[in-house]
């Protein structure tokens, strides 16, 4: 039996997009992968497509991972309906959308996500109205931290065309402050070699770092969070337990707790000291796994 980073090569060793989507497309009738693995080739793709603006080679991509079952198919949905919105597919991207909802129709994060995706396309009258619906949404069912979030999406996109406050523009809540955004940006991390100490210093910490892949996966998927409602992209600070020990003394901070680690990620951030992310699909991936990240954290 051939092995899977053999099979794989081809679409690793591509130069382009449509070199890339070719290997998959070759693989795809074989049955020699499992579906999953092709299908978040096919969703990494898409993605990478998207970054370069690629947009109807995107939504072609995005099908093909939602029709092989990804790992994510919710957001793999979003974002197929998100694609086919912004190459200008608007009944393929609303229907999209539209099948969403029906799944999860009290759902409030779909309705930000389809008001984020018409206002990306230049559809700010129904960004709006998908908004204002969020709003409702989680009035109706009583959820305060979606109605906050939902009021401060409906606010930004009522400033950016120029409306006046109403009454659910002034209850959103206001900005954060500028530490608490730099946190926001970048994650803490402990690198492999720093389990060991780490564990043995604060216990508490086992159920994070006990499953490796599974404390990098976790991490990933915040990063891929972060970046997909916020215009601005991550970083991950590696943590060294001797150098937050000693950083947290100073500030008379707890070091076994979330809010000194995501202030000393902010402050090492601030000192050049993160890693950019994410990293090339041909680059090392960033949890020093020595894989390509495009085989790796970056795979789906």
């Amino acid at each position: 039996m051939v092995a899977v980073d053999e099979l794989l090569r081809p679409y690793v060793d591509a130069a382009g997009f449509d070199e890339a989507a070719a290997a998959l497309d070759a693989l795809a009738p074989s049955n020699d992968l499992p579906a999953r693995l092709l299908a978040d080739c096919y969703d990494e793709l898409a993605e990478a497509a998207a970054e370069d603006e690629e947009f109807e080679l995107a939504a072609r991509l995005q099908r093909r991972a939602v029709q092989l079952g990804c790992s994510h198919p919710k957001i793999a949905r979003e974002m197929l309906g998100w694609y086919l919105l912004k190459e200008g597919s608007t009944r393929e991207g609303e229907a999209q959308f539209a099948g969403l909802r029906a799944d999860w129709p009290d759902d409030v994060s779909v309705l930000i996500t389809l008001g984020h995706a018409r206002s990306d396309a230049g559809l700010q009258d129904a960004a709006l109205r998908a908004f204002d619906e969020a709003v409702e949404v989680a009035k109706r069912l009583e959820l305060a931290d979606e109605l906050d979030h939902a009021r401060i999406q409906r606010r930004a996109e009522r400033e950016h065309v120029g409306m006046a406050l109403d009454e659910d523009d002034r209850l959103a809540p206001p900005p954060r402050p500028l530490v608490d955004e730099r946190i926001a940006w970048t994650l803490a991390w402990f690198a492999p070699d720093q389990h060991a100490a780490a564990l043995a210093r604060w216990p508490s910490l086992h159920e994070d770092l006990a499953d490796v892949a599974a404390y990098n996966s976790r991490l990933e998927g915040h990063l891929r969070l972060l970046h997909r409602e916020t215009p601005r992209r991550p970083s991950i600070a590696p943590l060294d337990v001797e150098e937050l020990t000693a950083w947290a003394a100073g500030a008379g901070l707890d070091p076994d707790s979330g809010a000194a680690r995501s202030r000393f990620a902010a402050e090492l951030a601030s000192d050049g000291r993160a890693l950019a992310w994410p990293p090339g699909r041909n680059d090392p991936c960033w949890c020093r796994s020595g894989r390509k990240y495009k085989r790796c954290c970056g795979g789906g």
